[in-house]
C-alpha cells in the first residue's frame, strides 16, 4: 500500500513538472536557422533563466520546429534538442549560408560544440601541461592570438594549441569579442608592417632604478639579469612594447620600452620609475579610504590603509590594478579606478560636481534637501515614523543607502532616513536632469533599464569595469557628467552609468503626466503621485499606482515577489494582494475572477487577458493603465514594461478583462 502512495505521488510530481513547460507553438513546418554570435548558448527552456545545456559557434545550422515566447525549440547538428533566443537566429537562406562560410574559413567547427572563442591580451603568455605556474611550459602565445576555451579548473582555462591542449591563466585572455577582434587587428598590423624586428643598432639608457631583462618581449618570460638606472643599452630589436637590448658587458635580453630612454645621455633620464617591467609613475589615491593589497585583485589579504591624496609611486600593471609603494615604505596592489595617475596631489581631476564623491565604494557624502520640506524618518520606508523635518537647502551628512533611502546626519547631530528623491548630492543651483521629450526633469534616483549594466570607473565607455547591476536595480544619482550618471548603489559601490541605460524616477512621472507636470514634486517622500494627484480616483487608479512603480523589475518564470521578479500572472496577482485582493496564480484562472468588461468600458485598474501567447489558450495578463496601454510583466528581455493593447502583436490576441473590485 505505501509503494503505491509513493507511485502516485511520484506521478503528481511529474504531472506538476511538466505543466511548468510551456507548450511551443508548431512552426508550420521545420525551418533552418544558422548562429548569429560566435557563441550561442542553448537551454533547456524558453528564457535566459533556464539551464544552459549546451553552447553553439557562429554560422552553425540548426532546425527550428516551434516558437515560444520569442525562443526556438530547435533541432541541433548533433540530433540533441534545445531553445534558442529567435532574434540570435538569422533565417534568411543566403545570409545564414555566408555565416557558415565565413565560420568555416575562420577555422570554426559548424556543429555543436562547447569552446568558447577567446584572445591572448599579453605580449607573450606561456602555455602550460596543467592548471597551474608548477606546470611545464611547452608554447608561448603572442597577443592578440585567437584561441578556443575547452575547460576551466580554478582561475585557469584549457585551449587547443595546433600540438594537443594546454593551459592558460584565465586573467591573460580577453573575452569580449570586439575587444578581442581589436588585439588580432592589431597584432595582425604590427607583423606586416615588419616592427617585429630591425637591423639597425640603437644607443639607449636604462630610465629605472632595477629592471629585470628578460628572455623574451613579456613579463612572463624567465629573467636574464638586472639592470639599473642610467646603464646604456644597446638596442637591436623591436617587439610590441618591448626592445631587445645588449648590456655594455655581454648580457642580451628584453626590456620593456616605457623603461627606455633612447638619444642622450643616461644621467639625464630623470625618470621617477622605482624599477619594474610597467610604466612607472607617480600617482595619488582618490578613494576616501582603500586598503592595499598582496595581489592584484579584491580576494588578496590587506597590506595596509592608504587615504585620500596619499601619494603612491607605481611600480608594476596587471589587469586593472597597479603595484605601488607607498611614500614611507608599504607595498602592494591597489585598483586603478581609486588612483589618478600625475597631475596635482590629491586632485580627482573630474569637471562635474560630483567629484567629491569618490568612485569605487560608498563612505560618506554631502547632501542637501531638494523639496520645501522633507521628511526624515526613524527607518528606511515610508512605514517608519517621522522623526524630524528638514527645509529645503539644508545641508547635512549622507552616512548610509538603502534602496532608495539615504540616511542623513545633520550638522547639529541628528539623524534619521530620508527618501532619496527629495535630496540632492550637488549643491544648490546645480541640478542633475535629464529630457523626456520636450521637458527637462530633475532626477534623483533611477533603476537599470538593461539585463546587466557596467559600473564603471569613468564617465565614458572606455574607462575600466568596476562592477555591475542586473535590470532593476535601484540607484541613487549622485552625479553627471554629459550623459553619464554617477550613480550609488545600497552595496555600497559608486561609479559611472551611461544615462541611457538608467530608467529615472522623474522620467517616469513626465511620462505619466501629459500636461507636463512632474506630480509628487514638493510631497515630502511620495515614491509616486497619489491617484487623486493624477486625476484619478478610486480603487483601480491605486492599483495602477502600486503596478507603475515596478516599471522595469526583471522577469522570472513561476515568481511573484519585487525581490526575486515577476511572470505576468505573480505580476498581477501580486498587485491585487497589495490592495486586499486575492486572485489565484494562473492568468487562465485569474480569466474567472471578477467580472467580465467590454473593451469600451475599460477603465485604469482593470485585469486585461490575452490568448494563443506563448501556448494556446489564456495565457498571459496585464493591468490596464489608460489610452489603451496595459503594463505587464513581458519576457525575460523586457521585464516590466508598458505596451499598447492595438500593437499588431497584442490586439489580435486579446481576449477579455475583467474588474477585480
Amino acid at each position: 500500500m505505501n509503494k503505491r502512495i509513493a507511485a502516485n505521488f511520484a506521478l503528481v510530481a511529474i504531472i506538476a513538472a511538466c505543466a511548468l513547460i510551456p507548450s511551443p507553438v508548431p512552426a508550420a513546418k521545420s525551418r533552418p536557422a544558422w548562429v548569429i554570435p560566435e557563441t550561442l548558448n542553448v537551454r533547456s527552456g524558453p528564457g535566459t533563466d533556464r539551464t544552459k545545456i549546451g553552447t553553439l559557434t557562429r554560422g552553425t545550422k540548426v532546425h527550428v520546429t516551434a516558437f515560444a515566447n520569442k525562443w526556438c525549440w530547435s533541432k541541433l547538428p548533433d540530433d540533441s534538442w534545445g531553445w534558442i533566443a529567435e532574434w540570435l537566429l538569422q533565417f534568411s537562406a543566403d545570409k545564414g549560408r555566408a555565416l557558415a562560410e565565413e565560420a568555416a574559413a575562420s577555422g570554426h567547427s559548424s556543429g555543436a560544440n562547447k569552446t568558447i572563442p577567446a584572445w591572448i591580451k599579453g605580449d607573450a603568455v606561456n602555455i602550460r601541461s596543467g592548471p597551474g605556474l608548477g606546470y611545464e611550459k611547452h608554447a608561448t602565445f603572442q597577443k592578440g592570438r585567437k584561441v578556443y576555451i575547452t575547460d576551466r579548473k580554478g582561475g585557469w582555462c584549457k585551449v587547443s594549441t595546433g600540438n594537443g591542449y594546454g593551459w592558460i591563466l584565465g586573467e591573460l585572455l580577453e573575452y569580449d569579442i570586439a575587444r578581442g577582434r581589436k588585439l588580432a587587428t592589431a597584432a595582425s598590423y604590427a607583423a606586416s608592417s615588419g616592427s617585429s624586428s630591425s637591423n639597425k643598432t640603437t644607443k639607449g639608457f636604462v630610465a629605472a632604478k632595477e629592471v629585470n631583462l628578460r628572455k623574451g618581449p613579456g613579463t612572463s618570460y624567465d629573467k636574464v639579469a638586472k639592470v639599473v638606472e642610467g646603464q646604456t643599452l644597446y638596442i637591436t630589436e623591436t617587439k610590441g612594447d618591448w626592445y631587445k637590448a645588449t648590456v655594455h658587458g655581454g648580457n642580451t635580453g628584453w626590456i620593456a620600452k616605457w623603461l627606455v630612454k633612447t638619444g642622450g645621455s643616461g644621467s639625464e633620464s630623470g625618470s621617477s620609475a622605482s624599477g619594474s617591467e610597467a610604466a612607472p609613475a607617480h600617482g595619488f589615491v582618490i578613494g576616501a579610504a582603500v586598503q592595499l593589497r598582496k595581489g592584484p585583485g579584491p580576494s588578496y589579504d590587506k597590506v595596509a590603509m592608504v587615504v585620500q591624496g596619499q601619494t603612491l609611486y607605481i611600480t608594476e600593471t596587471k589587469g586593472d590594478w597597479y603595484k605601488a609603494t607607498m611614500h614611507g615604505g608599504n607595498s602592494g596592489w591597489i585598483a586603478m579606478w581609486l588612483v589618478k595617475v600625475g597631475g596635482e596631489e590629491g586632485s580627482s581631476g573630474s569637471r562635474s560636481a560630483s567629484s567629491k564623491i569618490p568612485v569605487g565604494k560608498f563612505e560618506t557624502m554631502p547632501a542637501w534637501v531638494s523639496e520645501e520640506i522633507a521628511n526624515v524618518r526613524t527607518g528606511p520606508g515610508k512605514d517608519n515614523d517621522v522623526a524630524f523635518q528638514l527645509e529645503r537647502g539644508t545641508k547635512a551628512t549622507a552616512t548610509a543607502l538603502d534602496g532608495h533611502w539615504v540616511k542623513l546626519k545633520t550638522s547639529e547631530g541628528r539623524t534619521g532616513w530620508a527618501a532619496a528623491w527629495v535630496v540632492s548630492f550637488v549643491p544648490p543651483g546645480e541640478g542633475i536632469t535629464a529630457k523626456e521629450g520636450s521637458q527637462t526633469v530633475d532626477v534623483h534616483v533611477g533603476w537599470v533599464a538593461r539585463p546587466k549594466v557596467y559600473l564603471r570607473s569613468g564617465p565614458s565607455e572606455d574607462s575600466p569595469r568596476i562592477g555591475y547591476a542586473e535590470l532593476s536595480t535601484r540607484v541613487i544619482i549622485v552625479g553627471q557628467q554629459d550623459n553619464w550618471y554617477k550613480v550609488a548603489m545600497d552595496n555600497g559601490e559608486v561609479g559611472w552609468m551611461a544615462s541611457w541605460l538608467i530608467d529615472t524616477r522623474g522620467q517616469r512621472l513626465a511620462r505619466r503626466n501629459p500636461d507636463g507636470s512632474t506630480s509628487g514634486a514638493g510631497r515630502s517622500d511620495a515614491a509616486f503621485p497619489s491617484p487623486t494627484t493624477r486625476g484619478r480616483g478610486g480603487k483601480g487608479a491605486a492599483f495602477v499606482n502600486t503596478a507603475m512603480q515596478y516599471m522595469g523589475h526583471r522577469y522570472v518564470r513561476g515568481s511573484a515577489s519585487p525581490g526575486r521578479g515577476f511572470d505576468c500572472s505573480g505580476f498581477v496577482h501580486y498587485v491585487m494582494k497589495q490592495h486586499g485582493i486575492r486572485l489565484p496564480r494562473s492568468s487562465a484562472t485569474q480569466m474567472r475572477n471578477g467580472r467580465p468588461v467590454s473593451r469600451g468600458s475599460l477603465q485604469p485598474g482593470d485585469v486585461v487577458l490575452f490568448r494563443n501567447t506563448y501556448k494556446r489558450g489564456i495565457s498571459h495578463v496585464g493591468i490596464y493603465v489608460e489610452g489603451d496601454t496595459f503594463i505587464h510583466a513581458s519576457n525575460s528581455r523586457r521585464g516590466v514594461v508598458k505596451d499598447s493593447l492595438n500593437s499588431s502583436y497584442y490586439a489580435p490576441r486579446y481576449a477579455g478583462a475583467r474588474r477585480m473590485y
